[in-house]
């Protein structure tokens, strides 16, 4: 079959546009160093390219997630040491004053290092991690504790036949204080603020049921007939409350895996088996109260406080590790998706730019052929 002049420019015409496509291809694979920019370019490669960015986000997330776990949960175990070093503090002073040689003055000294220790504890408990508190289960805009109890006890050795009665006034108000209602006669009381040694109020008159109120607590002394006498006394305590849920913060390991990445307060301070709040107040009123008996109690409780923080201590090692080792496989898992990833998705320099090279010899070749075609194919029309 005959080829005409024309078929000869329409084949050498396809040919450049062909060779120019390839030479835009290679140059976009040189400048993004990519050899699959697009699904059309290999479908098949542009499939397992997709595969490999979707594990790699979702490893993404997990070690985010995880690495705010690991955060977490070392803050925690920090905190938790200086909590057990708290207690323990305590339990030396419970075992020093305890001794009979000790007078009403020293121990009451004592109280105030407790007291310390007490404001120090619920410091620690409301800890925060980036604006959360890391001790209140999901609730972590909440802080965990407060002052929000309020508790009495009328002091053994009273005479009168006045009972006391208390009740949270204004929550707001509450200070994490202890309080001496004392009767200096058979009708004016004195209250003093244990904690900080302040007279709250003075030569109040006692009126039988009848409601007075301080530092957001309401009290009511009453008697059925026997009044009180003169030297009797009543200790009132404000105590901290967990606000908390005590929900577990759990963190993505794999699918359908998760593991907790805190400790709620009420699984360390207040729980599950002694609250450490209480413990130390228990203790700071019998210093206050030169309660020898009460003192002796504190120390059996102090040895509990410390095996609950060491347990939860032990728990949160033991969930690092396993997030550690977790953290190691995913960091691995990321290297060996990004490495086969390359090998799809990545293009090979060297052997991009010679072809790029040929190329362009070629059109260079191909555009001198089709000039001196239409150089020929001029000359024989003008024939």
């Amino acid at each position: 079959m005959r080829v005409t002049e024309r078929q000869q420019v329409d084949a050498l015409v396809t040919a450049l546009r062909d060779l120019r496509s390839n030479i835009f291809d290679r140059t976009e694979q040189i400048s993004s160093g990519k050899r699959v920019n697009r699904p059309s370019d290999d479908p098949i490669a542009a499939e397992r390219i997709t595969q490999f960015k979707n594990v790699l986000r979702t490893t993404e997330r997990r070690l985010g997630t995880l690495n705010e776990g690991v955060g977490r949960l070392n803050l925690s175990d920090s905190v938790l040491d200086q909590a057990g070093n708290s207690i323990q503090r305590g339990k030396e002073l419970a075992i020093r004053m305890r001794n009979d040689t000790n007078t009403a003055i020293e121990r009451r000294n004592a109280a105030q290092e407790i007291q310390q220790l007490i404001e120090g504890l619920a410091g620690i408990a409301n800890t925060e991690l980036n604006g959360r508190f890391i001790f209140a289960g999901s609730q972590t805009q909440t802080a965990p504790y407060v002052p929000g109890s309020v508790t009495n006890v009328a002091n053994t050795g009273n005479t009168g036949g006045a009972t006391i009665a208390t009740a949270i006034g204004t929550a707001t108000a509450l200070q994490p204080d202890a309080y001496q209602i004392r009767f200096s006669t058979a009708t004016n009381f004195d209250v003093v603020n244990f904690t900080t040694g302040q007279t709250v109020l003075a030569g109040q008159t006692y009126a039988n049921g009848t409601p007075f109120s301080f530092d957001g607590v309401d009290v009511t002394l009453a008697d059925s007939g026997t009044p009180p006498a003169a030297g009797d006394e009543f200790v009132v305590r404000v105590g901290y409350v967990y606000q908390g849920d005590g929900a577990a913060i759990e963190v993505e390991i794999g699918d359908g895996q998760t593991v907790p990445s805190n400790v709620a307060g009420n699984q360390v301070f207040s729980g599950p088996t002694t609250n450490l709040f209480e413990d130390l107040q228990n203790f700071h009123q019998a210093l206050v109260t030169n309660d020898v008996a009460g003192i002796e109690v504190a120390i059996g409780k102090f040895d509990q406080t410390l095996t609950q923080v060491t347990d939860a201590r032990a728990s949160i090692g033991a969930r690092v590790n396993r997030l550690d080792t977790l953290k190691e496989s995913l960091d691995l898992l990321t290297v060996n998706t990004q490495t086969l990833r390359s090998t799809f998705e990545d293009a090979d320099f060297a052997k991009v730019a010679s072809e790029l090279a040929s190329l362009q010899g070629t059109l260079e070749a191909s555009l001198s052929t089709l000039s001196r075609q239409f150089e020929t194919s001029l000359l024989n029309f003008i024939r």
